[in-house]
């Protein structure tokens, strides 16, 4: 299929979100993502011309969004960048199973690293358009509050939906999130599911420190995120 760029909107220092408009019905989950790919890069890239991007709008919303960090290093990141309104891209999908619906049973616990943000975005603003019972609590990890993308919107939220509670971790003042941080943060009664979204070391960090909150296999999902 082929969308055409409707608006870019900063997020946040070096990331971006693009919002498209498709040729044909798109129909997703949340929390599913899609490739996309550029016919001719304005710079060379080693990883070549297809990317994919996990859809950070939720179906609740009319058009399909990605959100991504810009690297300079990037010729996928630079066109993208250098695109303008009107100009149009090839995707596929949507694919991905990092779902969370109304059949699951809560509570969910939520942690995400940087632009590990996005399948949570998609997945909290669902909840909140779809009023659910479903408990959800997102930590959310960043160097800085300039670094952190979507907070008005999840401060506005969390406002809104009192099944859907916040934290945020600034790792330059407040240090990495640790065991320590999740057992003041986090009501393990009953144990909740966690989610795991970030950079590869960032979710195998949370994987040994959830495991040491005694939560089995079974209650943790894992998305890492590379290439960003």
């Amino acid at each position: 299929m082929k969308l055409t760029l409707e608006k870019t909107i900063k997020e946040a220092k070096d990331t971006s979100s693009f919002v498209w408009k498709s040729n044909k019905k798109i129909s997703w989950l949340p929390g599913q993502y899609m490739y996309f790919t550029f016919p001719k890069l304005d710079l060379p890239d080693k990883r070549g011309q297809t990317r994919h991007f996990t859809i950070s709008s939720s179906p609740t919303e009319n058009d399909l969004m990605f959100t991504t960090r810009i690297r300079d290093s990037s010729g996928f990141k630079q066109t993208l960048k250098n695109m303008k309104v009107g100009e149009k891209i090839e995707a596929e999908g949507p694919s991905g199973t990092y779902i969370l619906d109304e059949k699951e049973e809560g509570p969910h616990v939520l942690i995400a690293g940087g632009i590990g943000i996005t399948p949570f975005r998609s997945i909290i603003k669902y909840h909140t358009d779809k009023k659910t019972d479903i408990n959800i609590h997102l930590i959310y990890s960043n160097q800085t509050a300039e670094s952190t993308a979507f907070k008005k919107d999840l401060e506005r939220w969390a406002k809104e939906n009192n099944k859907f509670k916040i934290d945020f971790i600034m790792t330059k003042s407040m240090g990495r999130i640790n065991e320590k941080m999740l057992k003041e943060l986090i009501d393990l009664s009953p144990k909740p599911t966690f989610w795991l979204c970030g950079p590869p070391d960032m979710v195998t960090s949370m994987e040994s420190v959830v495991g040491k909150l005694g939560i089995t296999a079974d209650k943790v999902r894992s998305e890492k995120f590379t290439g960003y």
